[in-house]
């Protein structure tokens, strides 16, 4: 699970990887959710989406697509790290820094909305 990256494309012939990095720990008071302005498809095992707006289209490996999948509800960080750890063979700690990076970038590329919640 430590190679959760996605890949986005502006209207050009050149395709950008766009890494994941160690951003500040997101409180956990924080819930995601997918934004609502993307059009999406599956292509194999991965996730094709193009935001209209920004004009750019992205494509999510197999693990960020499960991520993608299970923010169709509000979940926290520790929620959806729950929900990975039954499915994949991974740690606790490597979860959390791997899915606290993934949801970092995709709120940065205006993907996903963080939702502060009382």
């Amino acid at each position: 699970m430590t190679d959760i990256e996605m890949n986005h494309e502006t209207s050009g012939p050149s395709r950008q990887k766009t890494g994941t990095s160690a951003l500040p720990e997101q409180k956990s008071k924080t819930k995601y959710v997918r934004n609502s302005r993307t059009i999406s498809g599956r292509l194999h095992d991965e996730l094709v989406m193009m935001d209209i707006e920004q004009g750019k289209y992205f494509s999510l490996n197999p693990v960020a697509t499960r991520i993608w999948d299970l923010l169709e509800e509000q979940m926290t960080m520790e929620e959806i790290c729950i929900d990975l750890q039954e499915e994949y063979d991974i740690d606790k700690e490597t979860c959390k820094n791997d899915v606290q990076s993934y949801l970092s970038e995709m709120v940065k590329l205006r993907l996903i909305t963080a939702i502060e919640i009382q």
